[in-house]
């Protein structure tokens, strides 16, 4: 690499004395030398792996110097004849790598040219690779985040991977209550200015990331999620499901991650965290737990199952049959574990009726009309026992019955 060392100064006996202190470094190591005039210039001719400037220059020029500099991915070192530590904090915000004194030894010099020259050319090898990845599709090239395409690859391999073996697995999303206001680069920038280097984030469509925090624990979670909270501006929130990894497979983790998760997302906490013998084994689940046993996890077992077996199939059933049926009439439909949603739209009315498990033994349903001559909204609270096909079918049939009511009035 021809030049590959550049020494910016004004003052030629400067430029003399470092070039002296620089003769140990290797024969292909060059030293080429340019006033501040000329700098921008030379830098974008000669594009050197490591800059020297002279701290006695003009304030102004140096850190508009540091800035470009940084811009151009490069290492440097302000040399200075006396240290002016509020200057060099200020040129350390802008891209300074490192200083020295200009009457430094040589060996110092060494050091830090080597190490210097080190980090530039392993940062270029760190582009050129990120680049094919990017092409590729394995990292995204908005946020430099692993992206949901390769999620499983990089899973396993992060799971075989010894230096995570002591590590947090979380999965990180935005309160669905706050959907509106979600945004998502502005999660993705609080994730990434809250996380360490060995730390893994992927990224999901859904506005969902999944983060493996290397050599940590569950306070570390909690200290992770709470400093991402905090760097939001407040116009959502988040929620977020923790688990440690303890030898398990990414499917499984995933899993026990995601039901804690959805325990986080039912309750006014940020976050929910996984434990083992939580869940309900008893084979009938039209059951609610035993009276006095208010462990929220039992309940939500008991939710689960009637969620699968009953909720999921009417809801369904009921959209299949209305689709397409009533004139002028939009019918969607939205199903999670959190809530579920009939949403009636026409130009005269808008219905909305939204089924929520608040925790414990009991679905609570809302039933929302806006338009003309609207009927009373209603709110019905159901015991767990109480959830079965032909009560739900019977509330769902009801909501669309008034929403006819208000379109033909």
């Amino acid at each position: 690499m021809k030049n590959n060392i550049l020494l910016i100064s004004d003052n030629f006996d400067l430029s003399q004395k470092i070039s002296n202190k620089l003769v140990l470094l290797r024969d292909c190591d060059k030293i080429s030398i340019s006033d501040f005039k000329e700098a921008v210039s030379i830098i974008n001719s000669t594009n050197p792996g490591l800059i020297f400037i002279d701290g006695a220059g003009d304030k102004n020029s140096i850190s508009s110097l540091v800035k470009f500099i940084k811009s151009k991915n490069i290492s440097q070192i302000l040399v200075t004849s006396a240290v002016d530590y509020d200057f060099i904090m200020t040129l350390y915000d802008e891209g300074l790598d490192d200083y020295i004194s200009e009457n430094s030894d040589a060996a110092d010099y060494l050091i830090k040219s080597v190490n210097l020259l080190k980090k530039h050319s392993e940062s270029q090898i760190g582009q050129r690779n990120n680049l094919i990845l990017q092409n590729l599709g394995v990292i995204s090239s908005t946020t430099g985040f692993y992206t949901e395409t390769y999620a499983n690859e990089i899973m396993e391999d992060v799971l075989n991977n010894p230096v995570y073996s002591n590590s947090v697995f979380i999965i990180l999303t935005y309160d669905e209550l706050d959907r509106a206001k979600f945004c998502f680069e502005e999660l993705a920038g609080a994730i990434k200015s809250s996380i360490r280097y060995l730390d893994v984030i992927i990224e999901l469509s859904c506005g969902k990331f999944y983060i493996v925090l290397s050599n940590s624990d569950i306070c570390g979670a909690e200290n992770v999620i709470e400093k991402i909270q905090k760097k939001l501006s407040g116009e959502f929130r988040i929620k977020a499901g923790i688990c440690m990894i303890c030898g398990m497979s990414f499917k499984e983790l995933e899993q026990k991650t995601a039901s804690v998760l959805t325990d986080a997302m039912l309750s006014t906490s940020d976050y929910a965290v996984y434990e083992e013998n939580g869940y309900l084994t008893d084979d009938d689940w039209t059951l609610e737990p035993e009276t006095g046993k208010k462990d929220f996890k039992l309940f939500k077992s008991a939710y689960r199952k009637k969620y699968e077996n009953v909720i999921v199939p009417v809801f369904f059933r009921i959209k299949e049959a209305y689709d397409g049926k009533i004139d002028g009439t939009i019918v969607e439909q939205q199903i999670s574990e959190n809530q579920c949603i009939l949403h009636l739209k026409s130009r005269r009315q808008i219905s909305r009726l939204t089924l929520v498990y608040p925790g414990l033994g009991k679905i609570v349903i809302y039933m929302t009309h806006s338009g003309l001559d609207s009927p009373e909204n209603k709110e019905i609270v159901l015991s767990l026992k109480e959830v079965t096909d032909s009560v739900l079918s019977g509330i769902l049939e009801t909501f669309i019955t008034d929403y006819k009511t208000c379109i033909e009035s």
